[in-house]
């Protein structure tokens, strides 16, 4: 079997050497837990060289010269490649390699986390349920596409909710949203609360990429606002907002069929209206948004 390693180690397949050692595939593979070598995992050791084409010729090298290209190529500017793209890359260098033998040298010779992937830590939300006990502790806001039958095409609606009384507290509605739209119909709602209200509140939202901007997170820093975002796929964590976006999709989307922009803004401007000053609220014992909001400024005053 030293022999049949020895052509292993050079790169051959098994089928290969089988054949022409005259011996059944089997012998290549380990008996583990035996008392001679009771520390050996089972099947062929991992071979320590890669074979590279040059031209018509193909050579083998050593495994060592492998992990100094992806050194070199993980050291130049603005490369900050996975085990996927490096493993095109080296392929693409004449080397014989495919990706699991890549991921695993990189993996031991520490390149996966090489400093050049590490990504800013971002707040990521700490509870999974929001627990609020007064309004204007903690806000959601979302995005929510709205279908114009009549031009054939999404408008876009941000929607901010009050995750104790429900209230909605602002929203913006136009055929497009970007980071500026967001600061904006945030500035206009801190403002309609009152700067002395909104002391010690929260924003929590997706990962969305008007959301985690930077105008929305520069703007949230000066205003000393945390930012909650919530983990990928989790909606369960901004419930509030994916609630009242269910509610919006059953008693208006569905129900209605735009067929201009104006039609679709004038009714969502009412039912805007309508769900904070008229809808009753399940979740708040039965009282719309607004009564729920006022209650609680009463109880304030009084204590």
């Amino acid at each position: 079997m030293n022999l049949a390693d020895e052509y292993i180690g050079k790169g051959l397949g098994i089928s290969n050497i089988a054949n022409l050692l005259h011996i059944p595939r089997c012998s290549f593979y380990r008996n583990g837990g035996s008392d001679e070598e009771p520390s050996m995992k089972r099947g062929r050791h991992n071979s320590l060289f890669t074979s590279r084409k040059d031209g018509n010729e193909i050579t083998t090298v050593d495994d060592s010269i492998v992990v100094e290209e992806m050194e070199k190529l993980l050291s130049r500017e603005f490369v900050c490649y996975g085990y996927k793209k490096t493993t095109k890359q080296l392929n693409r260098q004449g080397y014989i390699i495919n990706r699991k033998k890549v991921r695993r040298l990189m993996a031991e010779n520490n390149l996966l986390n090489h400093s050049y992937n590490r990504r800013k830590p971002v707040t990521r939300v700490v509870q999974s349920i929001v627990e609020v006990h007064h309004p204007d502790q903690v806000w959601e806001f979302d995005i929510k596409y709205v279908w114009i039958h009549g031009e054939s095409r999404n408008a876009y609606l941000l929607a901010m909710i009050d995750c104790y009384s429900r209230e909605v507290v602002g929203h913006y509605f136009g055929y497009h949203c970007t980071g500026n739209n967001v600061r904006e119909t945030m500035a206009s709602a801190f403002d309609r609360r009152g700067l002395e209200n909104i002391s010690g509140i929260r924003m929590r939202s997706d990962n969305g990429t008007q959301f985690i901007c930077n105008t929305v997170e520069n703007f949230l820093s000066m205003m000393n606002i945390p930012h909650e975002r919530i983990h990928p796929a989790t909606p369960k964590e901004d419930a509030h907002i994916e609630s009242f976006n269910s509610i919006l999709e059953r008693e208006v989307i569905r129900r209605f069929e735009f067929e201009t922009f104006e039609e679709a803004e004038s009714t969502i401007t009412r039912f805007m209206d309508f769900y904070n000053n008229e809808r009753l609220h399940t979740a708040i014992g039965y009282i719309t948004p607004r009564e729920m909001n006022k209650k609680c400024m009463e109880e304030k005053q009084k204590a």
